[in-house]
Parts: C-alpha cells; structure tokens; sequence
C-alpha cells in the first residue's frame, strides 16, 4: 500500500473568496488538473450550506473520481469551558461529515496542562465517539498549540480515549512549530488517519520540505491520505502542481525499489 494524495481545499481559499473558482467544481480541477484523488475539506467551507449542497458536492466529488474523504474543523474546541457547544458541534460536523461521504472528521481541541481538566475532556470526547462511530466516521485530533502541539501528549491522549476509529491528523505546520518537524511526523504517523501536508511551513528549521515529510511518514509505513495544503501567497495551483509531481515521482521511485 502507498499514500494516496489528495487536495485540500484551504489552499485554493483565495481563488473561492474572489470568485475565481466554484467551490463545487474543486473535487473535478483535484483530479483532471492536479492528479489528486480527493479532497479535504475545511468546515467553514460548509458555512450556509443546506442539504442540497451538501449533496451537489458529494455527487460531483463522485463523479470527478475525487471523493471528499476528510472534514477538518481548525477552529479550536473549548470542551471543558462550553461543553455542551462543543458535543454539539461533534454532533453537526459528523453529519456533514456523513452527508458528504467522508470517512472521517477531524477537530481542534483545547487541552490545558492540568491532569483533571485532561481526563474530563477525554471523556467527553469518548462519549462523543458513540455518535461519531454510529455514523461509521474516524474522529482525529488536530494538534495545536499548548498540550498537543507536544506529539508525545497527543499521543498518550489518543491511547487514553481508546478504540479503533480513533486517530491523530498531524499538519506540516503544527509539526514544524516543535523545531524538530520531521521526528514529530514520525512519531505521530502511526497514529493517523490522514496527514496535512502543509507547504511552506516557515524558514530554517521551522521549513518541512514536503517530499522529505512524505519520506519521513512511509519510513515508518504510513499508507493513508496525504492532503496537500498550500499556504503561500503565491499562484496556488502553479504550485501545488510543482509539490503534487514531486510527490508521485518520490512515491513511484518507492514503488519500483
């Protein structure tokens, strides 16, 4: 098995808000002009959408042959300060989630460095995967900063909260911001249900060359998506196209050893 590359589309956020590109035809540009098959899709992309939305993306997605296979949520959820909002949110994005035919959802949530405010949030998030897990869907956790930009207490959280469809999202840029970005995506790949692969991620040390991540997440077999997401000011597609064929050279190199 190899990663499967995919689209999200945060990185052609500029084109959507200008009105240079309908967000429903992203699934069809993915696969024809990128060669990614499928897509990740941000929830605020889903803002105002109504059921017939959520199906005309689904169907499109479909038949571009560009699925979307993961819905993010980057805001960060205050379990422990609303916790009734944020079971609900769980709740609203799992059925988008679902709707859409995605095998996933991921969420950002808050974790203060205190033991009883841990296992509290853990709970919840252990009561909230029966709905999660009802609908057939993973729920990954996105690192951010504080407690889980550290990928040893993701981790553990993870282990905590138990079960199989329960998994880690690392992103390129939450794993750069540690200073060692590399060992960070090692450490946290066999624990994920998908992986953003940011670009770029900063200068320095703080850079994650993308193929060098992809490299460093198949080295310990990591066979999932790979959502490429660029964050650059410059012309989106011109350059995910330029990361998307190094990518599939490396991964077609891999494939011939």
């Amino acid at each position: 098995m190899t990663v499967l590359l995919t689209l999200a589309i945060q990185s052609l956020d500029t084109l959507i808000h200008d009105g240079k590109q309908d967000i429903f035809d992203v699934p069809s540009l993915a696969e024809g002009e990128l060669g990614l098959r499928g897509v990740m899709v941000d929830s605020e992309h889903l803002s105002g959408w109504d059921q017939g939305a959520y199906d005309t993306f689904r169907n499109n997605a479909d038949k571009a042959k560009s699925p979307c296979l993961l819905v993010r949520d980057n805001n960060q959820m205050d379990i422990l300060g609303d916790t009734e909002s944020a079971r609900e949110r769980i709740h609203r994005l799992s059925i988008a989630a679902n709707r859409l035919g995605c095998n996933a959802l991921a969420i950002t949530p808050k974790f203060p460095d205190e033991d009883q405010a841990v296992s509290f949030i853990i709970e919840q998030i252990r009561e909230a995967m029966i709905g999660v897990e009802r609908l057939e869907l993973n729920l990954l956790l996105q690192p951010c900063e504080g407690y889980t930009s550290d990928p040893d207490q993701l981790i553990e959280i993870i282990k905590q909260i138990g079960g199989f469809r329960i998994g880690a999202l690392p992103t390129f840029k939450a794993a750069s911001e540690t200073g060692d970005g590399l060992n960070a995506l090692k450490k946290l790949a066999p624990y994920a249900g998908g992986i953003v692969a940011d670009f770029p991620t900063g200068r320095g040390k703080k850079n994650i060359d993308p193929v060098e991540g992809l490299e460093v997440v198949r080295e310990v077999g990591y066979s999932n998506t790979l959502a490429l997401n660029y964050l650059g000011k410059g012309p989106a597609i011109r350059e995910i196209k330029k990361v998307a064929n190094r990518m599939r050279t490396f991964l077609e190199k891999e494939q011939q050893k």
